[in-house]
């Protein structure tokens, strides 16, 4: 299999595709985020990340205001896509470009 890897960028409270399998195999996938630290009001980020397989299976689901995540070994079928879900009921979090964060991932480890 050849070497696949990519970066994508996070950018507020939505659902993004990260990327599509090009053939059967291991992936792996790595994302940080930037998070609002304390409002106005005194409360604190509660984004919760939540990574999917074909936009319906459940692979990770992060705490409230945790700032990165992490999958090692997600096994994919070729044409199978891994997406990203940031989600939050923290007003602090709903701002434009409140919350934003980087994604990387691949097959090569």
């Amino acid at each position: 299999m050849a070497n696949f890897s990519g970066k994508q960028s996070l950018n507020g409270l939505q659902n993004t595709t990260l990327f599509t399998a090009p053939v059967a195999g291991t992936y792996f996938v790595q994302g940080n985020l930037s998070l609002p630290e304390l409002s106005t009001a005194g409360a604190a980020s509660a984004v919760v990340c939540t990574v999917k397989k074909n936009n319906s299976s459940t692979l990770l689901t992060s705490s409230a205001g945790d700032r990165g995540f992490s999958l090692s070994q997600i096994s994919l079928a070729a044409g199978d896509y891994v997406n990203v879900v940031l989600s939050s009921s923290a007003a602090c979090d709903s701002v434009s470009n409140a919350v934003s964060g980087q994604v990387v991932f691949g097959n090569t480890f």
